[in-house]
């Protein structure tokens, strides 16, 4: 149900200069860090009931594959490795940023969000690139299913395998909380500034009542006002906003609302004093699950002044507008790329030229206009909680999620 970003891997690659001299091995070590070959690999059969959230035909999106078209897009993906060429990535670092959807820590989670931060040394540029949970990919071992239940069947490890087998790159460090940790790393951090337009906000307010419901916080510390502007906002209140997926083009413009979390949390990191970057750092990396070596980290400490100065900042988001189709497959529906196509241009963006799609979220000067009118799936939501609360003869809020329990929302 959460998927929410992570962010705070990245804010301590900005503060690295800070941390070589005042934090050192002590504070890095509170990081969890898991070894890769002690993430044991989990059966479709032990996962959970939500790891794996089915529709109907009647509610399908996407279009219904005969065996034979499932079958030549299988060997379409195949062929990829043959047709576009692995980039040679010697001068750059890329890690992956996972955000976890799970209500209690039994199991591993779907990590429905999930970005690629590729370090650029030669080009000195940061992209951030986001990966859509429902592309259809191949996971090593496992077989053909959504991106974001390759975390849910071996963890970080076989996430960054199956990404780095389809999109053609060299991963294998990644970084990954759930929504809780989240909502605790940016109260850590005393909040962050964001601009929300009267959709969002309505929509959010739903969110927020629903996880103070779960974590038993009043929602009336947390709701804000229906109307337009920007809010310093609390952990509950960022982890909302990142989880809408009702206002704007859905589970895309999403995307973009977790990248531009990513910003503003920097933005705040940035305007730290060491005293506070020293209390900020110790509380939230006991909250990180990761496999980043402790070389690594000092290696990207030492590079942290010159990218938090000199460095550009590119976002993008995969599958790219007009480069996918969507196929019902398995009970779900998928996002199916140009994989070609795709690839390229996501090695222009990380190791070429940095140029970025056409895709609508890119367009961050009509962003609040592009995100001012809630789609019709959420009053669809709310059609079915207020059949289903008839039906039981529970009491619901009007015009909120709460209470909703599907899976990435």
């Amino acid at each position: 149900m959460f998927g929410i970003i992570l962010i705070i891997v990245l804010a301590v690659v900005v503060l690295g200069g800070v941390l070589v001299n005042h934090i050192g091995n002590s504070i890095i070590s509170k990081l969890n860090y898991v070894n890769d070959q002690d993430v044991q690999k989990v059966a479709e059969s032990d996962l959970p009931e939500e790891a794996i959230q089915e529709v109907s035909t009647e509610e399908a999106g996407g279009k219904l594959v005969s065996s034979e078209e499932l079958n030549q897009i299988q060997k379409k993906m195949q062929k990829v490795d043959d047709t576009v060429q692995n980039a040679d990535d010697e001068n750059t670092y890329t890690l992956l940023l996972a955000g976890v959807d799970r209500r209690d820590k039994s199991w591993n989670g779907n990590s429905d969000s999930m970005m690629l931060v590729t370090l650029n040394y030669a080009k000195k540029r940061v992209s951030i690139i986001s990966l859509m949970r429902d592309t259809y990919v191949a996971i090593p071992d496992v077989g053909y299913a959504k991106l974001n239940n390759a975390y849910a069947r071996g963890g970080g490890p076989l996430l960054c395998d199956t990404i780095s087998e389809n999109y053609n790159i060299n991963l294998t460090d990644y970084a990954a909380v759930d929504f809780e940790d989240m909502i605790t790393i940016v109260d850590a951090l005393g909040g962050v500034d964001l601009e929300w337009t009267a959709a969002e906000i309505k929509v959010a307010n739903g969110y927020m009542m629903d996880m103070c419901n779960m974590l038993g916080r009043e929602d009336e510390d947390h709701s804000l006002p229906e109307e337009d502007g920007v809010y310093h906002c609390d952990g509950i209140q960022t982890v909302a906003y990142a989880r809408n997926r009702y206002v704007g083009n859905s589970d895309y413009a999403r995307t973009e609302r977790q990248r531009y979390v990513i910003s503003q949390i920097i933005n705040e990191v940035k305007n730290m004093s060491i005293t506070e970057v020293t209390s900020f750092v110790t509380d939230v990396l006991p909250l990180i699950t990761t496999n980043i070596k402790t070389s690594r980290i000092w290696e990207l400490m030492g590079d942290a002044s010159e990218i938090l100065t000199d460095y550009s900042i590119v976002e993008d988001r995969v599958p790219y507008d007009g480069m996918y189709e969507i196929i019902y497959v398995d009970g779900q529906d998928m996002l199916v790329p140009e994989w070609e196509d795709t690839i390229t241009q996501m090695h222009e963006t990380m190791y070429g030229d940095g140029s970025i799609s056409d895709n609508s979220d890119n367009d961050r000067d009509n962003r609040l206009l592009n995100n001012s009118t809630i789609n019709d799936d959420y009053y669809e939501l709310l059609t079915e909680m207020a059949s289903e609360a008839e039906a039981h003869g529970t009491a619901r809020t009007s015009g909120t999620v709460t209470g909703q329990t599907g899976s990435g929302d």
